[in-house]
């Protein structure tokens, strides 16, 4: 079979090599199309080119979603109902900030809330617009390319927990969001709690960076590795007057 030519092709080889290894291995209640989608673009985030990276990768991949996509479906499911719950009274338009491969699209096109969507990987921007989104941005959210105060909400979702990476600057995304919220807008937070990132580290970050916190709800308990839990949260809070 002929090696990709560039990211999308390689994309769209990693979806049809993860369809074929997970066709018929996947309980019932899982969305097929929506773990190839997902597994697929973290294969190709993680490793930048083909070759035996790519297929250990791919191996390693096809083996998570057989072991996790049932939790994980479940935990995207109370989530997003989390989420569409508190943007439902939302005016828009809303700042997605890390976006991936458009993964919240669905919800917004079905509360008819204008979005923009942030990423700062290529493959993810890519995806994107050819899947019809047109207010996309390639960029990262220490440097978010709007004026101020623009957006009635911000999502960042599955970020801040990676404020460890040196490609990472979590109090410098944050302080970002506040900066294009207008003043009381609503950030909504996701991210998985454990021993490397916990609780109250999460919620000083938000304060810190201008936020009013004013719920963390829990959703969601995940075994991340033998013997240890990571528990989903979504933080609800809102940018400070100024």
């Amino acid at each position: 079979m002929p090696r990709p030519s560039d990211e999308l092709d390689r994309y769209d080889l990693t979806c049809h090599r993860l369809r074929e290894a997970l066709l018929g291995q996947l309980p019932a209640s899982v969305d097929l199309v929506a773990t190839v989608t997902a597994h697929a673009y973290w294969v190709c985030v993680a490793v930048s080119g083909d070759g035996t990276a790519w297929e250990e990768a791919l191996r390693d991949y096809t083996a998570l979603a057989q072991q996790r996509a049932a939790a994980e479906g479940e935990a995207e499911r109370r989530e997003i109902a989390l989420l569409q719950q508190e943007l439902a009274q939302t005016p828009g338009p809303v700042l997605d900030v890390g976006a991936g491969w458009g993964r919240l699209a669905s919800l917004y096109e079905s509360l008819a809330l204008p979005a923009v969507y942030v990423e700062p990987a290529a493959l993810g921007t890519q995806l994107m617009r050819r899947s019809g989104l047109n207010r996309v941005a390639q960029s990262v959210g220490e440097a978010l390319p709007f004026a101020d105060g623009p957006f009635s909400a911000a999502i960042i979702g599955w970020v801040l927990h990676h404020g460890a990476a040196p490609d990472v600057d979590a109090p410098a995304i944050l302080i970002q969001a506040a900066r294009v919220l207008a003043p009381g807008g609503k950030l909504l937070s996701i991210e998985p709690l454990g021993e490397k990132f916990s609780q109250t580290e999460w919620t000083s970050l938000l304060r810190e960076a201008g936020f009013h916190v004013n719920r963390v709800e829990w959703f969601f308990t995940s075994e991340s590795s033998p013997g240890a839990t990571e528990r989903y949260a979504l933080a609800v809070g809102a940018r400070c007057a100024d």
